[in-house]
């Protein structure tokens, strides 16, 4: 079986991180959400856009069927 080594060091990485919370997810939540207000980064919560259909009538797609012309 084919051995990754960059996957072992992340899985390894992501244990020691839990070990490091007791494996207790609200405090790794409590931590990663501290870190990201320290960041200082502008974040979006993709969660407040609302779902739309996306309007194709007006793309050419050489997947949809010519319009004909006139209508």
């Amino acid at each position: 079986m084919y051995r990754d080594e960059i996957i072992e060091e992340v899985w390894k990485n992501r244990e020691a991180y839990a070990a490091s919370h007791n494996h207790d997810l609200t405090k790794i939540v409590d931590d990663l959400m501290a870190r990201q207000k320290k960041s200082g980064r502008k974040l979006v919560d993709r969660r407040s856009i609302p779902d739309r259909v996306a309007d194709t009538d007006d793309i050419d797609s050489p997947l949809q069927p010519e319009k004909p012309c006139g209508k």
